[in-house]
């Protein structure tokens, strides 16, 4: 029997909840029950939301799930990987040859390309080789972040003041990016993923159609170029980073990556590296400031640290939303989907489905959040998890002890942008330990 169509259709106001960037300034009572919505009624279903191309929303995670597993059916790139409307499409056509791959990271591939490349960074990413490398480093830098933030009295911002530095300070070390260079590099984060967000969004595009997109190209091509002239000096001067491992060790059978895809690789760990930690730690401590059981729990049993940092990814999920389109006549939970459709996957609505998160809407500690999707799933999973689970970690272990309480003092602010948000703000006051 042939599937109505018309039936499969999203109302309006469901599709812009979950669509539009602006939604998500207001996550909580607008996005995330339009989201339940969706799960409940209608887990695969097709929106045409104005100055979008048509969507397939999944919702669930056993849908999600099936379309990220599957690098065969579903494509990451034959179309913008990020969800943009159809006037920034155009504008990064315009300026890149007719194609939105604006930017040469792993999310702009598809086999046989990505896993070519990816297979040659995985080593340089699995757990005993950030245990063995790193978390000595973050360690040192969590304690001295800590002792820095045991200097304020009271209140203050949790992001702006604590969350912001530690991701700041792990990830530059890693790169090689020198301490005056921070600061540029977190304001081209924030430029980078906030394109739709008045707060960071770029006085000469403030008023355009297509702002995301072009200052997503402006920060693309800054980045490319900073670690462009990096990597020339480390050609010079070879260091014990991530620049000199691009310089030096990034080939695929023989033959040295093309710059432009070893700038593509460091451009992609440092905004990724920074933006979607800092909205997963402050996350956490929202979650135990909005559920005081949960902080009691850690605080008492300091081996719940891990627990806490997957229930605070899974809470979060930092990158909110990821393109596909497939590539076939296929169907996705039942649903007929044809060749080149796109599909916008929610993952934190598939990180809220109470099917495989009970009680979703509760920040618990102690649930197995492993699931999440947070990271992704299948072929693209970020390889970079193990550095972010392991440095919340550390920070986590160096922070709760040194603190008594912490409540907020103010309503938090969100970020505008349904690629990767957070909390803006968190007001907070706290007693030292």
């Amino acid at each position: 029997m042939a599937t109505n169509v018309a039936s499969l259709s999203v109302p309006e106001e469901i599709a812009a909840a979950v669509i539009l960037p602006e939604s998500y300034e207001s996550f909580e009572t607008v996005t995330l029950p339009a989201a339940a919505w969706l799960r409940e009624n209608m887990p695969v279903g097709r929106a045409e939301v104005p100055g979008y191309d048509p969507l397939w929303i999944l919702s669930r995670h056993a849908e999600i799930s099936e379309v990220l597993k599957d690098a065969k059916r579903f494509h990451n790139a034959d179309f913008n990987p990020i969800l943009e409307t159809r006037s920034s499409d155009d504008f990064t056509r315009s300026i890149n040859g007719g194609s939105t791959r604006i930017f040469d990271s792993m999310s702009y591939m598809d086999p046989p390309e990505h896993p070519s490349y990816r297979k040659v960074l995985a080593k340089k990413f699995e757990p005993s080789v950030v245990r063995a490398e790193y978390e000595e480093r973050f360690r040192q830098l969590a304690v001295e972040l800590v002792e820095e933030f045991m200097s304020i009295e009271g209140e203050c911002d949790f992001i702006a003041d604590f969350a912001t530095h530690y991701p700041v300070r792990v990830t530059m070390s890693l790169i090689g990016v020198p301490p005056e260079d921070h600061m540029r590099m977190l304001t081209l984060t924030k430029e980078f993923f906030g394109g739709a967000d008045p707060d960071t969004q770029r006085e000469e595009f403030k008023g355009l159609d297509d702002a995301p997109a072009r200052q997503w190209a402006a920060a693309t091509a800054e980045f490319q170029s900073f670690f462009q002239e990096l990597r020339e000096q480390r050609a010079i001067a070879p260091e014990d980073d991530l620049t000199t491992f691009a310089n030096t060790l990034l080939t695929t059978e023989g033959s040295p990556w093309p710059d432009r895809i070893k700038n593509s690789f460091l451009a992609t760990i440092a905004p990724a590296g920074i933006d979607t930690t800092v909205s997963a730690i402050a996350s956490g401590m929202h979650g135990m400031i909005r559920y005081p059981d949960q902080w009691s729990l850690v605080k008492e049993r300091p081996e719940l640290i891990p627990g806490l940092v997957n229930e605070s990814l899974r809470w979060a999920t930092p990158t909110k939303t990821f393109m596909r389109n497939a590539t076939s006549d296929t169907s996705i939970g039942g649903v007929p989907v044809m060749a080149m459709d796109r599909i916008v996957n929610l993952l934190f609505s598939g990180n809220r489905d109470a099917e495989v998160f009970p009680d979703p809407d509760r920040f618990d500690i102690t649930r197995n959040a492993t699931r999440h999707l947070s990271f992704g799933f299948g072929a693209h999973r970020c390889l970079g998890q193990h550095i972010a689970t392991t440095e919340m970690r550390i920070l986590f272990e160096e922070l709760l002890p040194r603190l008594r309480s912490v409540e907020l003092v103010g309503e938090p602010q969100r970020e505008r942008s349904s690629l990767v948000s957070g909390l803006k703000t968190l007001p907070i006051r706290f007693q030292k330990a």
